[in-house]
């Protein structure tokens, strides 16, 4: 549950501050790429259409009414993008950690297998056999049924984990 927070938690926190959402996914080079590129571009924006200075002890409104259209719409999209990245970032993050649990779980199963006397890779299968007769078992990376015979799973290419076992 807490792993499906973080990539929306990062979201907003991009939204928030430029970089911070890359920073909070420990994507240290992503996150000074952003700030730099958000950054930059603001100052850039800004020395090229020639804006007044900014009040910034006016309200919120005042300072946003003050910014033209021709800026803020730039550093937006650059934000929003930052934003998405940092989503999408976050979400390639728990996919790969619930890979990586689903594969130790496979794992873990397979040793307590071998140690209730050498059980074979059958004894892990979720399915029966198919028409081939061939047994089928559960791919950990992708979650779909793959034929137990070969060391790696048809749908995704991954390799399953006892494949380098024998």
């Amino acid at each position: 549950m807490r792993r499906r927070l973080l990539p929306p938690l990062a979201a907003f926190l991009a939204m928030c501050f430029p970089g911070l959402g890359h920073l909070f996914l420990r994507r240290f080079g992503r996150a000074i790429v952003w700030h730099a590129t958000i950054v930059g571009g603001a100052i850039g924006l800004y020395t090229l259409y020639d804006v007044e200075p900014l009040d910034f002890t006016a309200s919120i409104a005042e300072v946003a009414a003050a910014v033209p259209t021709d800026v803020l719409l730039p550093i937006a999209l650059l934000v929003t993008l930052s934003a998405i990245d940092a989503l999408l970032v976050g979400r390639a993050e728990v996919a790969e950690a619930a890979r990586a649990d689903a594969t130790a779980e496979a794992i873990r199963r397979r040793a307590a297998g071998e140690e209730d006397g050498g059980a074979p890779v059958e004894a892990l299968v979720s399915g029966d056999d198919d028409a081939d007769g061939a047994t089928q078992v559960e791919c950990p990376a992708c979650g779909r049924e793959t034929d137990v015979e070969i060391d790696f799973c048809h749908w995704c290419t991954e390799p399953l984990p006892w494949a380098d076992e024998e």
